[in-house]
This record gives structure tokens, sequence and C-alpha cells, in this order.
């Protein structure tokens, strides 16, 4: 497999020096260390891993404040499925974070494939299984994968009361989460949105033989039991500092973070992020006095448990000091698994990061990387707050040599089916040199923001990006609807925003004033490009697209008659919206380079 090479001429003396610094050292005894703790948040082995990493930290002499929040919760601890008028004796079962804790039985109809999910930025306007008729009474065989959360609702809205899902791997199946709200723990009025039915994840030579017997003119009747705990639960957070000394006076932070829990010993989700975390916080601190901004580096639970409640938390509880001075958020999830040799599949950023990505990713390795818009995945916690982000997977191993092994597409791991939320992602799934590479990747990347004269952010792409996305809706919505006025707007804001960054990097216009500009910019384009609600909320951990509020246009191919109006009604108000907010951002664009005139 051949290995790009680093292009060492075109980083500066200052990213020289952080690269040949980046050492294995600390992150492989992280590494080590992790492989003997299952760190599934709320339990002794996720503190046993929060007090190794404040021991590293205390070590390297890293400040640190470490939180002790209570997150809400959902352990899985077993699942069993037992035939009723079948021999059968399954593989391994496992229930899902959310589902209800219980057991029901009854008759199985399968319901075939969910859709898209999570990672699938599926646009279909149509809902999950919207061909499917009652369900009462039933459980509900479905070829649903373990990300599919609307697939769930739906299957539990149309009767089932219980929900078998089959997974493509044929050892055991994954593990995964079943709730659409984001941080686990939902608003008030949103507690119905938790499924209130038992799910289970079989494997697939298991899930064939049920699909077939439930397929036969006999039928198949089975009991399900789910046993989960879910509640309240104290869980670790550990957030370092390292303050740029070079400018005393700059309150801005990058925020650099990951996952510290996971399934199993999660080698490669997520303890090699882990590692990497705590070496970029050792080299920073190293070089502190060279730091323009800040740099906090956070290591969050309940990701795998708690639909990224750690992280949620987090936002929820600074959100005010984030809006105001948090230039970037920066996600290390899976670098490092072995065989990964490009960025093209899993790396996503946004549209206003693509040069600073892709120039550190021809810089740093030279190997292949490709634009991906950002899944609503991960710990992207700070979408709502109008933050800018980049990465959130890390490199990934070739799709040909993917395709080659029989990997099923899977959302981490370097795509390796074989590790991702499963008890084999092990010591083995962790490369060493790819591991450092990565590594130097976030080292460069981060550096290049922390240290910017001007932050390296590309507003007017985003503006052209979001124009690109009302096309296709008003491609989309033909005469049921006028998308022009968004349209002219985006015209106008893209050539204001590229002469205002033209002056800035020129030097016409002062760099903290350039900054602030830069920051406001992504607190609007960035949150009409990836979320629909309100900037201190969060939205549902569904699949999205770019510009979601105009996303209901997609409806247009499926509707007609009063349901189309009502299309329309909606979208009248959500452009309202959208034209106030580009208004917004014209203003402040204006501010800045008539001098407030």
């Amino acid at each position: 497999m051949s290995r790009p090479t680093t292009n060492r001429d075109a980083l500066s003396q200052f990213e020289q020096r952080l690269y040949d610094e980046a050492s294995l050292d600390e992150p492989w005894n992280l590494l080590e260390e992790f492989s003997t703790l299952n760190r599934v948040s709320g339990s002794a082995d996720e503190v046993a891993a929060a007090d190794y990493v404040c021991d590293r930290l205390d070590a390297t002499g890293v400040t640190y404040e470490r939180y002790e929040p209570e997150l809400y919760i959902s352990q899985p601890h077993d699942a069993t499925i037992e035939t009723l008028n079948k021999e059968f004796e399954s593989g391994p079962v496992k229930t899902v974070s959310f589902s209800d804790s219980t057991t029901v039985s009854g008759p199985v109809e399968y319901v075939g494939a969910a859709g898209g999910d999570l990672l699938a930025n599926d646009n279909d306007p149509r809902e999950p299984y919207h061909d499917v008729g009652d369900l009462t009474g039933k459980i509900a065989l479905a070829k649903a994968g373990s990300l599919s959360i609307r697939a769930v609702s739906k299957l539990s809205e149309k009767g089932a009361i219980g929900v078998i899902t089959i997974h493509k791997h044929d050892r055991e199946p994954h593990n995964g989460i079943a709730t659409p709200i984001w941080g686990g723990a939902p608003r008030y009025d949103e507690r119905n949105k938790i499924p209130d039915v038992p799910i289970a994840n079989v494997n697939s030579p298991d899930g064939e033989t049920l699909m077939d017997w439930a397929e036969s003119d006999v039928g198949l009747e089975l009991e399900l039991s789910t046993d989960l705990t879910t509640e309240w639960m104290e869980c670790p957070v550990v957030v370092a500092e390292i303050e740029g000394e070079a400018d005393p006076d700059n309150d801005d932070f990058a925020l650099l973070h990951g996952h510290y829990d996971s399934w199993y010993v999660g080698i490669t989700d997520n303890a090699t992020g882990d590692a990497g975390l705590l070496e970029a916080a050792r080299v920073f601190e190293e070089h502190s006095d060279k730091l323009e901004r800040n740099l906090r580096v956070a290591w969050w639970p309940g990701h795998s448990t708690g639909r990224y409640a750690g992280s949620t938390w987090y936002a929820d509880e600074f959100a005010q000091e984030l809006a105001e001075n948090c230039v970037a958020q920066v996600n290390m999830d899976s670098p490092g698994a072995k065989d990964a040799t490009e960025y093209n599949d899993m790396s996503c950023w946004c549209p206003e990061a693509h040069d600073l990505v892709g120039e550190v990713i021809d810089d740093v390795t030279g190997a292949p990387y490709g634009e991906q818009f950002p899944f609503r995945a991960g710990d992207y916690s700070f979408d709502n707050l109008g933050i800018t982000g980049f990465f959130m997977l890390s490199s990934s191993i070739p799709a040909d040599i993917r395709e080659q092994r029989g990997y099923h597409s899977v959302g981490g791991c370097g795509g390796n089916s074989d590790a991702w939320h499963v008890s084999t992602d092990t010591m083995d799934k962790a490369g060493e040199e790819e591991l450092l590479r990565d590594i130097r990747v976030y080292l460069v990347s981060v550096a290049r923001v922390l240290n910017a004269d001007v932050l390296p952010f590309d507003h007017a792409r985003n503006a052209a990006k979001l124009r690109e996305a009302v096309k296709r809706y008003d491609d989309t919505a033909g005469d049921h609807f006028d998308f022009s006025p968004t349209v002219d707007r985006l015209d106008t804001l893209e050539a204001e925003i590229d002469a205002f960054q033209q002056a800035a990097r020129a030097g016409e216009i002062e760099p903290v004033t350039a900054n602030e500009a830069i920051k406001s910019l992504s607190r609007v384009l960035t949150r009409l490009y990836l979320v629909e609600r309100g900037q201190f909320e969060q939205d549902s951990a569904t699949g999205r697209e770019p510009f979601p509020r105009y996303s209901v246009a997609r409806k247009f191919e499926i509707v007609d008659g009063d349901e189309a109006k009502f299309v329309e009604t909606q979208l009248t108000r959500e452009q309202n919206t959208v034209i106030s907010e580009l208004e917004r951002a014209r203003d402040i664009v204006t501010d800045v380079t008539t001098g407030g005139a």
C-alpha cells in the first residue's frame, strides 16, 4: 500500500517543531491502559479512564478542570430472543441504548429495509416504512441498521410492540442507540420521543433465518426481552486549558475534543482519539508562549450511551462563553485506524474551513481527501451555536480495500466494520504510523487557527454552498415556491464577503475587527448551513441536508393540493427568517468595511 509523503517546505518553522515533537510515547501508553477498560458511561472503568487522563495532564503540567455532571445515560445490559413456534438457538443479541427495558411476545412481521440513517444524509421525502400497514400487537423485523432512529419511531407509531433489526455483520451485531434526542436528556415537552418499545439487534445469519420464517406460511412468533438501566448518572468531563501567552489580551479559543467513553475497550473508537488529544495538550503546553489564542482540549463521556451527552452538557453550561469566544471546534474521533491512508469518506468540515483543512492534509500527508457535508452525528454539539467545525471522523481505509475485505458501511474506526461498535475493536485495529500522522494533521490544523493573524475561514465559500443548496430546493419546488429572494441575497452577500476577506488579508482592516466579523458570520451562516432550531437549542440526532430550514421543499415531490399549500406556508415563514438572518450577515460585513459609517 503506497504511503503519501509530507511537504515539509510548506510548514512554518513553528509547525515543523510541532510535527517533529509529536510522539507516540504518551499516546501508545494511553492505548495500552484503555485496552483494559470497558469504558461505558456511568461505569467504574469510565471513571478510571478519566483518572488516567487527569494523572497524565498533571504529569505533563497541563492545567485542567474536571467536572462531574449528571447525564441522562442508558446502559444496555442484555437481550434475548426466544422463538415460540420454531427451534432456534440465536447468536449474540444486543439491545440498544434508550430501548425500553421489558419483555414482549407476539407474531413477527418482516417490514424490509429502513432507508437512510444518520450517516446517509438521505433526502428521500417519504417517511421510513410509509408503505407498511398496521403493526398492532406485532414485533417488527427490519433491515434498519444500527442508526436508523426515525425507522424505529415510525414502526412504533404503527403499533409495533417491539423491533428487531438485522445487521450486515456476520458475527456479533453492532452496539447502538435509538433515541433521536441529542444529548440524551430531552426537553420536558419532548420526553415522548424516547422509544417506548424494546429493541434488539441480531447478526446477519440469524436475521436471515428469522426473516425466512416470518415470511413463511406458518409465520413466526417469539418473545423478546431487553434489560437496560436508563437514569441520571454522574460522569466525569475533563477539559484542559492551554493559555496562549503570545497575546494575553486575546480571550478567543479553539476547542479540540473527543469522547473517551466507548463500547467495550473501543481502541479506534475512540481511545486513539483520546491518545491524540493527550498528545496535543502536551505539545501545545510546551509551546504556549508561541500561541496567539487559547486552546481547550476536552474529553467527553456519554457519547455512546447518552447521544453525545457530555459535549451537550458543556455546550449548555458554557453556551455564552462559547458563543462569544470560540473560533472553531475540532472533533477528534477514530484517528489512527490501521491502513487508514485517506481523508475521503468520513472526514467532514464546514464549507468555510475547506481550504484550511485541504492545505493541511496536503502539507502534512499528501494523502487524498474529499469534502463531506457534516453528518448530524459525532460530538458536533456546537452546530446550533454557529461555531465553525472541522473533522469529525478522521482518516479512513480506502474504499476499494474495504470492499476487498468485505467490510460494510460503518460510521467510524476508519471504516473497519470488524471493529466499529463491537468487542473486536482491540489494539490490533490501531496503526502506529497512521496514528502519528493523524495527530500531526490535528496539530498543524489547530496551530493554523490559533496563530492566524486573520482567521482562515472563507465565508464567501459558505455563502456559495448555501446558494447551491437553495437552488437544488428551488429546482424541486418548481412553480410551487419562489426561492429567488434568498438566492439574490446570497449572490450579493458572497460578493460582499469576498471583498471584505480580501481587504482583511491585505491588512486594510485591523485583524481584531476582521476576526470579530468572521466569528459573527459563522454564527449566522454556519447555523443556516447546518441547523433549524435556535442558537441555544439542539436539533434532533437524525439525518439532515444542507440548509435544513428549506428541506421541507422535498415534500413537493410527493404532495399536492392542500398538502402542498401547507408546505408553501411553512417555506414562506422560513424564508422570512432566513432573509432576516442574511441581512444581519450583510450588516456585519458593511459595518467592518465602512468603519460603522
